[in-house]
């Protein structure tokens, strides 16, 4: 199926109305929910639930969840990094977020570092996207922790690839791509994003 008839598969509705937050790409993540009709989503990192929200709308068409792992403590450190040992003072705004979104039947907030989560996750994964700590490191942990737990032909997407603010969004998604045998895209909205943020993503292969 080709990308435009893709997007006109996109419900405009699923994007409007959304808490204050990010999600640049909107349109694209949402097409790709739709050539995939992935049964389970993670969101790594979702603040105040505006790009959950958006994927909820999509994925309860099939029967999909999104399940959303957030400290949700507070602001990113300077370098991208996220706030480690503070209250989840966000977690109940988020929440409500959803309520009144209409779609907590379909979202499962984990309040919980991403890495942490991961060591005890345990179920098969079709999407994941990833968004939360911005540093080096803090990727390349999300993908080194997450990516084996994504099914053969599930999706890796993240967002903020290119950030003038985070460099280390770039380095370690191209890392991640030289070493793990994943093959990205490289993706730009018309118009471009702010800043000329992309969105990176790439179909998970395993030998079989």
């Amino acid at each position: 199926m080709n990308v435009r008839a893709l997007n006109a598969q996109i419900v405009p509705a699923d994007l409007s109305d959304l808490p204050h937050g990010w999600f640049n790409h909107g349109p694209k993540v949402l097409a790709l929910l739709e050539q995939h009709r992935p049964a389970v989503v993670v969101e790594l990192g979702s603040w105040m639930g505006a790009s959950a929200i958006a994927m909820a709308r999509s994925v309860r068409r099939w029967g999909g969840v999104v399940m959303c792992v957030d400290t949700w403590a507070g602001e990113l450190n300077d370098d991208g990094g996220s706030p480690a040992g503070k209250t989840p003072l966000m977690l109940l705004s988020c929440a409500r977020a959803m309520v009144e979104a209409g779609v907590s039947a379909h979202v499962r907030l984990i309040p919980a570092t991403t890495v942490s989560a991961a060591a005890y996750w345990r179920d098969p994964i079709d999407f994941l996207y990833v968004d939360a700590d911005h540093s080096e490191a803090g990727v390349w942990a999300d993908l080194t922790a997450w990516v084996p737990h994504v099914v053969h032909g599930g999706v890796v997407a993240g967002d903020d690839y290119g950030h003038p603010r985070y460099p280390g969004v770039k380095r370690a998604w191209d890392a991640f791509e030289r070493t793990s045998g994943l093959t990205l895209t490289r993706y730009q909205s018309d118009p471009p994003c702010v800043g000329g943020i992309q969105l990176v993503y790439g179909t998970v292969q395993r030998s079989r």
